[in-house]
């Protein structure tokens, strides 16, 4: 069971998130409040899986709370605005939902927080590491700076002893992650681990042959523990 925390003072806001969540038997609602300072007990992995809270209330600072955190757990900002998002990248939180947040978006969050957990507390910490997602892009920190990417744009990751690096059509980008991490946040469906080494985006594959991924000029290998899921995954045998 997958314990969720919600702080928010909309009560429409916090009716429809712990709805959402019960439409799922993996998610519990173990705590509902108005304000951060409402919380009786230290929010920490111990105590709560995921945090759903608002951005900012009258007189007190979500973000300023999730940043007083010890050992916190998975982070998701609920809010009415835009304008957090490179505060978010900063405090490594894992989603940023926009109100009024479609079932669709938060299904997708749900899905999201599910294969990290399944990953454990290692990959989350290195997943999370300098990333805050949306529906069709991420922010990345690489040379020195936050940088903008879209899904679309990955050709595939690759596993460079504690660091990954992303390839482009028109750049690489290092970033100290793991890939077991960084994958466990990319959408779901849209991404594939075919290799300890290797993540690949499954819309820019041009081919399979034998144990080798073909993307333009970049030719992957098929890990033999991925071979049959791949093959199964791609070619449908």
């Amino acid at each position: 069971m997958i314990r969720c925390m919600i702080i928010d003072s909309d009560h429409a806001s916090r009716r429809t998130l712990s709805r959402e969540l019960a439409k799922d038997d993996t998610f519990s609602v173990t705590g509902m409040y108005d304000y951060p300072s409402e919380v009786p007990f230290p929010v920490n992995r111990k105590t709560v899986d995921v945090l759903f809270i608002e951005a900012v209330f009258r007189g007190e600072s979500g973000l300023d709370f999730v940043r007083s955190l010890r050992n916190p757990p998975l982070v998701v900002i609920t809010t009415a605005y835009r304008d957090y998002a490179v505060e978010c990248f900063e405090l490594d939180i894992l989603d940023y939902l926009v109100k009024p947040v479609e079932q669709a978006r938060f299904s997708r969050t749900l899905s999201k927080i599910e294969r990290i957990l399944s990953s454990g507390h290692d990959a989350v910490q290195q997943g999370l590491a300098g990333m805050v997602s949306e529906d069709d892009h991420t922010f990345i920190r690489a040379d020195k700076k936050r940088i903008r990417l879209r899904y679309a744009e990955i050709l595939y990751i690759e596993s460079v002893k504690d660091y990954i690096c992303i390839h482009t059509a028109s750049a690489q980008y290092i970033v100290h992650q793991t890939l077991s991490g960084f994958t466990a946040l990319l959408p779901e469906g849209k991404f594939m681990r075919i290799h300890r080494s290797y993540t690949v985006n499954l819309g820019v594959i041009d081919s399979v042959s034998g144990s080798t991924v073909h993307i333009g000029e970049h030719n992957l290998p098929i890990g033999r523990n991925y071979l049959q899921s791949v093959r199964k995954k791609i070619l449908g045998e």
